[in-house]
């Protein structure tokens, strides 16, 4: 694969700065209605000016903090979820919501659309609590951008509805460092895809980053500092620009890599991704999607959640006597509170009683002796 280039991947830039907005349908003059595509790759949703124009202006201020695709398309396809299910009654996202029982009206039908699962969703039951509340709190969002520029005059309804309670992390758990030491030596990394996997897990556990950041990575992110990499993440969460010096060991797993899949030039490949698909099919040498970075979890470490790298980190960092504010700083947490909050759910299964009751309860593998 030493002939990889990385026109190939001009596609997968992270930035869209410079698309273009052109319309893909033009109704009628009378009506004054253009409908464009949307200007970030990859989003299926349609543009409807100036019906729309609310809604442009938000995202437009949302993608242009965090630079990611996956925000727009979180916040895009909530809103207009929202606004389908209220214009199925009759109602509408912006509407003049000061008589009770319109206002009334209108927050049930927000609170059941909140409650329910995507048309699309495959899975079954109402959806978690933490995305019953995602779901308010984008649309809270859109009604405070539109007040704040006086494109709403109404209050932001969304206040009126109750949160549900969510337990901080209630999902996380960790694997053990000796554990994870075995599952990596699994790995047969004399083939190209076993070679990708090491590297791949090896820094994640090494940086503790999120996987969508990982899933961003180009080459371009990638500097050489003496005998080791240096890597810079562009747009981690809250669109903050983090960098890492990796480890000779983590530095040399991850160049064995890249030289085998683009060769000794591999450094000038600039925008190539750094994770690629071995697929044999037309996705070959693109970039890895998040779905396929959680399959490779899951083959390799026997979870699907790719986050465990991040949470094995953070334990094995607290294991190993570092403070929780360097902890803190490491994983790009805004606040200590979320620090310490993440470390408690993490060390919950810990139980530093058990040996001091198994003596005094007698249990044991051995059998008892008779009297």
């Amino acid at each position: 694969m030493h002939d990889h280039q990385s026109a190939t991947h001009q596609d997968h830039q992270s930035d869209w700065s410079g698309a273009t907005h052109l319309p893909i349908l033009q109704s009628q003059a009378l009506t004054g209605e253009q409908v464009f595509a949307c200007i970030v790759p990859g989003c299926p949703h349609l543009v409807h000016l100036p019906e729309d124009g609310v809604l442009v202006a938000w995202l437009d201020a949302k993608t242009g903090k965090s630079h990611s695709r996956k925000t727009h398309l979180a916040y895009h396809s909530t809103a207009l979820s929202c606004r389908d299910a209220l214009r199925a009654q009759g109602y509408d996202l912006f509407m003049d919501l000061s008589e009770r029982g319109t206002r009334a009206h209108w927050l049930l039908i927000v609170q059941r659309w909140a409650g329910e699962r995507a048309a699309t969703s495959t899975r079954a039951g109402a959806p978690a609590n933490s995305t019953y509340n995602q779901r308010l709190a984008i649309l809270s969002s859109l009604f405070v951008y539109a007040h704040r520029q006086q494109l709403y005059q109404g209050d932001n309804p969304i206040e009126l509805l109750e949160r549900r309670k969510v337990y901080d992390y209630a999902s996380a758990e960790a694997i053990e460092p000796l554990d994870m030491r075995k599952l990596l030596a699994t790995i047969d990394r004399t083939s190209l895809s076993g070679l990708r996997d090491y590297a791949l897990l090896s820094l994640a556990l090494h940086t503790g980053q999120r996987v969508q950041v990982l899933a961003d990575m180009r080459i371009g992110h990638l500097t050489r500092a003496g005998a080791a990499l240096r890597v810079t993440f562009p747009r981690t969460k809250g669109g903050k620009r983090s960098a890492r010096q990796l480890g000779e060991e983590t530095s040399a797993t991850l160049i064995a890599y890249l030289e085998q899949v683009y060769g000794s030039g591999w450094a000038t490949q600039g925008e190539a991704p750094v994770w690629i698909s071995l697929s044999r099919n037309q996705s070959r040498g693109q970039a890895l999607s998040l779905q396929a970075l959680e399959q490779i979890c899951a083959r390799r470490l026997g979870t699907s959640k790719f986050h465990v790298t991040r949470y094995t980190t953070a334990k094995t960092l607290d294991q190993l006597g570092v403070s929780a504010s360097e902890i803190q700083e490491f994983l790009d947490h805004e606040s200590l509170a979320t620090t310490g909050r993440y470390l408690k759910v993490l060390k919950r299964a810990e139980h530093k009683y058990s040996r001091d009751l198994e003596q005094v309860f007698g249990i044991s593998t051995h059998l008892a002796k008779e009297e």
